[in-house]
């Protein structure tokens, strides 16, 4: 598994996750559009949205948006509901389509899921549905439509016959925050690795977080026009990781 921290700074903490939290469950949801992962993060932590979650797992990797000690706005449950103030959110990607992908990003959604039970020591009876806090959102769609049940013995699968030692995640993905600073010059920011769609920019010699170098490319998460809104990206300058 590749699991990536990109955590909302604690500026954000007050719409995301004002609330401590010692989780209790799991809870299971499908994001109902065709976005990575790493878009998701990336959009829940740049608006300003009483809407929030854990993490967000697509075909490749986990990414990781709030701390499990903090609650997130994803249950639709109330200020003090039991989904919004006790249960790890996880979002499964490429629900809207189907198809191979989400197939791929439910596995491995259902491996995590068996990691974190056995992290916490927990049984499959703490893995829940959005729709069991409410069940008006039909959430996690997909995931029910194709075995709610199918999706839980999959799980099962993972702790039973694929145990999952913390020396299986991949080496880095819980690295500490760095720092990127840009050159003399202005640095575009894009959406993709491969630095198709321009989202943005940094000014000459801005600082920034960096998560990290995915496919020779920076990822940071910048500040917009010094507002409370962020934004995450890949800069292709490595000059500036720190």
């Amino acid at each position: 598994m590749e699991i990536v921290k990109m955590l909302v700074p604690q500026s954000k903490y007050a719409i995301k996750c004002p609330h401590e939290m010692k989780p209790e469950f799991i809870i299971i949801h499908n994001t109902a559009n065709d976005a990575s992962a790493i878009n998701e993060i990336s959009y829940m932590i740049g608006n300003n949205n009483k809407v929030s979650f854990h993490c967000a797992i697509d075909n490749e990797k986990i990414v990781q948006g709030v701390p499990f000690d903090r609650n997130t706005w994803n249950a639709t449950d109330g200020g003090n509901g039991t989904g919004n103030r006790k249960g790890i959110a996880l979002e499964i990607c490429y629900s809207k389509s189907g198809g191979e992908r989400f197939e791929e990003a439910e596995r491995l959604a259902a491996e995590y899921t068996a990691y974190l039970l056995k992290q916490y020591g927990w049984g499959i009876d703490r893995v829940k549905k959005h729709a069991d806090f409410y069940p008006q959102k039909g959430c996690p769609h997909r995931t029910l439509q194709e075995g709610w049940d199918r999706f839980l013995n999959l799980v099962k699968s993972y702790l039973e016959e694929k145990p999952i030692p913390d020396d299986n995640i991949e080496s880095g993905s819980d690295e500490p925050v760095r720092i990127y600073q840009n050159g003399s010059t202005t640095e575009n920011v894009y959406a993709d690795t491969a630095c198709t769609i321009k989202i943005g920019s940094l000014y000459p010699r801005e600082k920034c977080d960096c998560f990290g170098v995915f496919n020779d490319r920076a990822m940071v998460r910048y500040n917009v026009n010094n507002t409370s809104n962020y934004k995450i990206g890949f800069c292709k300058w490595l000059g500036g990781v720190k």
